[in-house]
């Protein structure tokens, strides 16, 4: 759920990730084309996203917070709202933890929200894909892959210069950058800037 045009992205060094995201789920945004960021935008957008969410968890939000808007959007659409607690003297978590007074159930482990909600559809691709017949080759290691792109990578390049020695396409490259990141052999940094990791090579 973007709080931007479809065709903008922020910050800017989320691009591989925003180009992920919509290549393997769903980009949303209600801004059409051309139209100038404000900040204002992202708190609109926060309506949406809790449309869409079964719950809302609150991890250390001081009292001016987007996120305590989402957690009152969310109360009052009778939506769950938990808060991992935070230290009662800092200042980063007092709304947050002003929300506990509130009625919001306590977060002490990510399994009582798993046991709430759900896996969700990635474990439960995971658990489709161990159902797989015994003696099926596995899959080709990613570092093999992905030999010509980790090469022109080098001891690290940005993406003009990944799309000029590999001759494809931003977004293309965005994508394959963002799974070698995933996979932790490659590392990414402001300015679209990539570097090897050193895990796995």
């Amino acid at each position: 759920m973007l709080g931007t045009p479809l065709e903008r992205v922020y910050p800017r060094h989320h691009t591989a990730l925003q180009a992920e995201v919509g290549h393997r789920g769903l980009l949303v945004s209600e801004w059409a084309p051309g139209t100038p960021v404000r900040p204002g935008h992202f708190a609109q957008r926060n309506r949406l996203q809790v449309a869409l969410a079964q719950a809302v968890v609150l991890v250390e939000c001081p009292l001016r917070s987007g996120a305590l808007q989402s957690a009152q959007l969310a109360w009052d659409a009778g939506l769950p709202v938990w808060v991992v607690p935070g230290d009662a003297g800092r200042v980063s978590a007092a709304g947050s933890n002003q929300w506990l007074a509130q009625g919001a159930s306590v977060l002490l482990d990510p399994a009582q929200l798993i046991e709430s909600l759900g896996t969700g559809p990635i474990q439960a691709a995971k658990a489709a894909a161990s159902m797989a017949p015994a003696g099926e080759a596995g899959p080709i290691p990613m570092a093999h892959r992905e030999a010509a792109l980790l090469a022109a990578l080098g001891a690290g390049a940005c993406l003009d210069q990944l799309c000029e020695r590999l001759r494809q396409s931003p977004g293309r490259l965005s994508e394959r950058l963002l799974r070698l990141e995933l996979a932790g052999l490659v590392q990414g940094e402001p300015g679209l800037w990539w570097r090897p990791s050193g895990r796995g090579l």
